[in-house]
């Protein structure tokens, strides 16, 4: 068997597939007596925001004095990111053991990377404790490894064109298969304003018997340290520097607010204030002031439309950009490309686009090793923006932030 955690995590990743649930993992829930019940869940989905919106549910939550486990995807440091209680992440340990107990059945089963881990972080959750769990969607949602679970709410941050190939190629398709998180008689609360996905929400909802909460209009005031808002005649801070961070804070604090008239949450409001501060690593995140660079993981073109609106026309940019192959990279590259220097480069995945694909009839530098890409940027005494993809800046925060 594994003699250690990074052998397990090995096996585990090549289990990877995009392939959904299937009779096999609801069957072995079933005959475990459904343990995912037992947890007090959200979901949160949508297509991007996600891990941003789990953030601030998360820290409001533990400032509020609940114990919060939280599953999210894709990691920034260590596989064992994805499972976590409040700030710290499940213990090599721990996991290892969970590994070593089951892998004989779980190989039996032919289960994926996302089942393997949502039923870890379920015995972990349980036998921890946790006042709440908060589990973020992998792809899409109706047939998603984490649509097993009974939530208190569904949250759907927005709904734009990503893995068309699986999702669909529709805002329709994509909203339909975002909105399968949504259960009979609960509640769902979103962010979204295209009428598209909307219709679609609000179909499955009035089936379901389910309440679908929009989140109202905001106005907002950027300063040097943060955000100032106002929703529904209250004043927040939120230390993000990106436009885009307030509508995933105000799906948290509707959220929240939500649940407490539902007598499913107490939370004051001062837990929802000081929860907004928390820090959102590889969102806008400035890992070094001088010279400044910024990482975001941006990874498809609405992420990419959100990140350069939090840019300012009077300063100069340099991007350096890496991307996987299944998103909709050529675009991305040219709304970068509008507000500066491009150096598209790569990084290990099996996944990624080759740098020589990335510049294929575009006027950009190449340069394959990423590092060295960061090097060459800097002597442009620009603000270099690192972006493209969450796999590619968790390599280059890793690099910076030890």
């Amino acid at each position: 068997m594994f003699e250690n955690v990074e052998q397990a995590i090995d096996w585990i990743i090549k289990r990877r597939k995009t392939e959904h649930l299937h009779s096999d993992f609801h069957n072995y829930l079933k005959r475990m007596d459904n343990p995912q019940n037992k947890l007090k869940c959200l979901h949160v989905g949508g297509t991007n925001g996600k891990g941003s919106t789990v953030n601030y549910l998360r820290s409001i939550l533990q400032t509020a004095g609940y114990k919060v486990g939280s599953f999210t995807s894709p990691h920034l440091k260590t596989h064992l990111d994805r499972i976590r209680i409040n700030d710290e992440n499940i213990s090599a340990e721990y996991f290892l053991k969970k590994v070593n107990e089951n892998y004989d059945l779980w190989q039996q089963l032919d289960l994926t990377m996302f089942e393997i881990d949502m039923l870890i972080s379920i015995d972990y959750f349980l036998d921890n404790d946790v006042d709440y769990v908060i589990y973020e969607v992998g792809l899409g949602g109706r047939l998603d490894a984490t649509n097993i679970i009974n939530p208190l709410a569904a949250v759907i941050t927005n709904i734009d064109l990503e893995h068309t190939q699986i999702l669909g190629d529709t805002i329709e398709k994509i909203a339909y298969e975002k909105a399968g998180i949504i259960k009979e008689k609960s509640i769902v609360i979103t962010a979204e304003k295209k009428k598209a996905a909307l219709d679609v929400f609000q179909k499955i909802c009035a089936d379901k018997q389910a309440k679908l909460i929009t989140v109202q209009d905001i106005s907002e005031q950027v300063e040097d340290k943060g955000i100032n808002f106002v929703y529904d005649g209250e004043e927040y801070f939120i230390s993000a520097r990106a436009h885009y961070q307030v509508n995933n804070a105000v799906l948290a604090i509707e959220t929240v607010k939500k649940l407490n008239k539902e007598n499913l949450l107490n939370v004051k409001k001062e837990a929802i204030r000081k929860g907004l501060l928390t820090d959102l690593p590889g969102r806008f995140e400035i890992i070094s002031e001088n010279p400044k660079i910024i990482i975001d993981g941006a990874h498809n073109v609405h992420g990419i439309d959100a990140l350069l609106s939090s840019l300012k026309e009077d300063e100069e940019y340099i991007f350096v950009f890496s991307a996987l192959s299944d998103k909709n990279y050529k675009v991305m590259l040219e709304k970068l490309l509008v507000w500066g220097e491009v150096i598209v480069t790569e990084f290990e995945s099996n996944r990624k686009v080759k740098a020589l694909d990335l510049a294929l009839g575009q006027d950009v530098l190449i340069c394959f090793d990423y590092l060295q890409a960061i090097k060459y940027a800097l002597t442009k005494n620009k603000i270099l923006i690192v972006t493209g993809s969450l796999y590619f800046i968790s390599l280059v925060r890793n690099s910076f932030v030890k």
